[in-house]
């Protein structure tokens, strides 16, 4: 069995496209979404119609819960989330798929145990950058701890657990112009981080003439010269 692990996808069906179909080619059996499917970019409904067609299993991000309204967020940054216009985007197939999420995934494979979250538990908003918020009670009940929210890949372990985050793939910001997905192989008991060129500078283009937040450009645009 190996399953991918995506995130922060963010209305990117330009990036998303492209992450899809490097995992297509690695025979892989299924999808997991750690969250943050709408928010910021231009194509909310073309993201999640994709994830219904292609069953791939999501949890709910902080993004969803402020589109819903499950939480609050700071309404000066309505110009950079677009959650007003998404809502009225939305299909009612495609809200009602948001609201349907759960806030984390436990998945059984063998003699594994893997949990996906959006962040921490009972906590899709805050960062999760090390090991030091996850407890080792709650950790040692698990093989695997994966999440997304920072859009920053990584690897970690703690007490023999594997913490993972597949980084984001509609905005990455680990300065490499990349989107980033993970690959978990059980048979093989390897976990590995795949990078996905992206053609940044059309997308930009698009969203410049969209008339899109400047911020929501150079973000994509940074190298690790820039940081």
């Amino acid at each position: 069995m190996k399953i991918a692990l995506i995130s922060d996808i963010h209305s990117n069906f330009f990036y998303f496209k492209n992450v899809f179909n490097s995992i297509n080619r690695n025979d892989i059996d299924r999808i997991y979404c750690l969250g943050d499917l709408v928010g910021y970019y231009n194509e909310p409904n073309h993201v999640i119609d994709f994830i219904r067609e292609k069953n791939i299993y999501c949890v709910k991000g902080n993004h969803e819960k402020y589109l819903l309204g499950e939480l609050k967020y700071d309404i000066e940054n309505e110009i950079i989330y677009g959650f007003k216009r998404q809502i009225k985007e939305l299909s009612s197939e495609n809200l009602s798929f948001l609201m349907s999420l759960k806030d984390e995934i436990v998945l059984k494979e063998g003699d594994k145990i893997i949990y996906m979250t959006h962040s921490l538990p009972n906590n899709a908003e805050k960062y999760l950058y090390n090991t030091h918020e996850l407890g080792s009670n709650f950790l040692k009940s698990y093989n695997y701890y994966c999440f997304g929210h920072t859009h920053i890949p990584s690897i970690l372990y703690k007490n023999g657990t594997c913490i993972i985050n597949p980084g984001s793939v509609g905005q990455p910001r680990d300065c490499t112009k990349q989107s980033s997905y993970v690959i978990i192989d059980f048979q093989r008991n390897s976990v590995l981080i795949q990078k996905v060129d992206q053609d940044f500078n059309t997308f930009s283009k698009q969203l410049s003439y969209n008339g899109y937040h400047d911020s929501l450009i150079k973000i994509l645009k940074r190298d690790k010269n820039e940081g």
